[in-house]
């Protein structure tokens, strides 16, 4: 499969997550937030988003480390107008997706961690 195929399809599996639960942006980005597919009902800035997530992952894997909790799983960041989940699909990608409050969030971290272990399979990275 080509990189055009893997990113084709993974933006298509982006459609699908948001339209099994209330995301209105998602994507997959490198460990070290570069964009790879991309998803939004929104004007968030996808570089700006990628960018910060992965400033993020740094300090969450630092706090998880240090508390002896094993490898991290999953961020989840919650604010008064929304929230942003970080699973991590693999060795070197991030699935993230964001919402608005009110959300089912239990169901959507169960979802975007089931999802990012099917990109980890696309990608071959099992």
């Amino acid at each position: 499969m080509s990189i055009r195929e893997i990113e084709q399809k993974i933006a298509t599996i982006l459609e699908r997550i948001a339209s099994e639960v209330a995301l209105h942006t998602l994507a997959l980005i490198s460990r070290d937030g570069r964009r790879i597919a991309y998803y939004s009902q929104t004007s968030i800035d996808p570089d700006l988003m990628s960018a910060v997530v992965a400033a993020i992952l740094n300090s969450a894997e630092m706090a998880i480390n240090s508390m002896g909790q094993g490898p991290l799983w999953e961020i989840v960041l919650r604010g008064q107008a929304g929230f942003t989940v970080v699973s991590c699909a693999g060795t070197g990608f991030l699935l993230i997706g964001s919402g608005s409050p009110g959300a089912d969030l239990g169901l959507i971290v169960a979802t975007l961690r089931d999802y990012a272990q099917l990109i980890t399979e696309i990608l071959g990275m099992t």
